[in-house]
């Protein structure tokens, strides 16, 4: 069975904190095994560093489902996370240092290791398809009904 992730985070959405809503889902099988919809912690200074802090938090996640239910038996290969933003992915896959994204502290390149090691695959899925929508931002009850769907919820 393939174990997939998917991470997003809104726009600085509680107005008094400024903090970002961040979300995650990770589907085995289609089926949704694990979730969380949370304020960051911090305060972020950019969209790339908002969604760059969701695919750390969800790699810890990962790691351990992973590491479950390899003991379990039930899965073989890696686990793969799905991102809507190009620049996140870049991110963590490019070593090179960018001006832009100085801001962004080092102990979140934690994500950079576990690619290196090939533990985890992160890709891009388009925002308009990011089940994570559901646990950050307002949707439409057929956005609901899609992001449902995907994560293998009925109801």
């Amino acid at each position: 069975m393939k174990l997939e992730g998917f991470v997003d985070a809104d726009l600085a959405g509680d107005v008094e904190s400024r903090k970002r809503t961040t979300g995650y889902v990770y589907t085995l099988g289609g089926t949704a095994v694990s979730w969380s919809s949370t304020l960051q912690k911090i305060v972020t200074l950019s969209t790339t560093e908002a969604e760059y802090v969701v695919v750390l938090e969800s790699t810890k996640e990962i790691v351990w489902l992973q590491s479950f239910l390899k003991e379990l038996g039930k899965i073989n290969g890696n686990g793969i996370l799905y991102s809507n933003s190009q620049n996140v992915i870049f991110l963590a896959k490019n070593l090179a240092f960018h001006s832009r994204t100085k801001h962004i502290q080092i102990k979140y390149h934690f994500i950079r290791q576990l690619l290196d090691d090939e533990q985890l695959m992160l890709e891009k899925v388009c925002g308009s398809k990011n089940p994570t929508n559901m646990l950050t931002k307002r949707v439409t009850l057929d956005k609901l009904k899609l992001c449902k769907t995907t994560v293998g919820l009925q109801g």
